[in-house]
This record gives structure tokens, sequence and C-alpha cells, in this order.
């Protein structure tokens, strides 16, 4: 092979070794990382739904919301109570990972309001109001006013203005005018 004839040609024979060495490491290091990012597991998107809903699940606030993804567009549907948790979920999603876009198609339905206090007002108001008119009952639900039975034509109207001094939200009249 080689014939060694002095010191600077055993020197160069192991540079030249050490460049080889050095070349063919770093060949190896290229093929192992190529292999590995070939061999990769690819998420399917039944994997990045499932990865979305479980992060959705985990705030009962999203409860109402649905996740799909097609080709790693994610859809979120349902509804929500506000605007706030609206993009919250969208932003949740977003997070997940492989997801590359999301579609909010989420609906606002606000929850319906607290009447209680409304109606405890009228009920606390309504005995004064009916005093004078025995035939007559009501009911109060929602903050509207529903009165039954029967009472005379030219007392309604006196009726109605201390209903109207309640402040409900309606008042509905099912009485039997005579």
């Amino acid at each position: 092979m080689y014939r060694i004839n002095n010191y600077n040609d055993t020197i160069n024979l192991k540079l030249e070794n050490m460049k080889l060495l050095r070349s063919l490491s770093i060949l190896i290091m290229i093929l192992t990382i190529g292999l590995g990012a070939v061999s990769c597991k690819k998420l399917s998107d039944a994997d990045i739904q499932n990865e979305a809903q479980a992060a959705l699940n985990a705030n009962p606030d999203l409860s109402g919301v649905m996740v799909t993804v097609l080709n790693k567009v994610a859809t979120i549907t349902g509804t929500v109570e506000d605007e706030a948790t609206k993009s919250y979920a969208e932003s949740t999603v977003a997070g997940v990972e492989n997801v590359v876009s999301v579609v909010n198609e989420i609906v606002v339905v606000p929850p319906p309001p607290d009447y209680s206090a409304l109606d405890n007002a009228i009920n606390a108001g309504l005995a004064d109001a009916l005093k004078d008119h025995p035939k007559v009952t009501a009911t109060v639900q929602d903050g509207v006013i529903t009165i039954n039975g029967e009472i005379r034509e030219r007392d309604l109207q006196t009726l109605m203005e201390k209903l109207n001094a309640l402040n409900p939200v309606q008042i509905v009249n099912n009485a039997t005018v005579k």
C-alpha cells in the first residue's frame, strides 16, 4: 500500500485517515437523521382531532364545543356563553400540535337572564296590588305577571296601574272582564 519514507509521510497519512473518519462520521450522522425523519410517525387527522377534543374537554366551559379535523385544519362548532370563551376555544385548538389552522364556527348564545330577584320583588308587592280585587289571582314567572279570575271593567285600569308600578317585564291579562 503506502510506503513510509519519513516522518512527514507518517503525519500526512494520519491526517488523511482522520479526514476520512470525519467525513464518514458526518455521512453516518446525515443518514441517521434522514432515516429518523422518514420513519417518524405521521399523525392522522383522527389523531389530531382526538388530541384537540381532549384539550377542549379539559375545560367545562367548552363542553358544548366539538372539533373535526380535515387535512390538519380544525373546525370547531357548538355554542358558548360569550366571546371570550369562543376565543379561548379557538386558541386551545390552535395550540394542539400539528393543527395548521382553525375555522371557528362557534355560536355565542348568552345564558338566559336570572329573573329571581325581579320575581321576588314583584311577589312582595303583588298582595298589596290585588287586595282590592278578591276575585283576581296572579302568578309571576320570569318577570311576567299573569292575572286570572274576574274583574269589573271599571276596576281593570286601576289594577293594571298597580301591577305596572311593580315594573314587570310583561303583564298577561287572562281575567274575565265584567
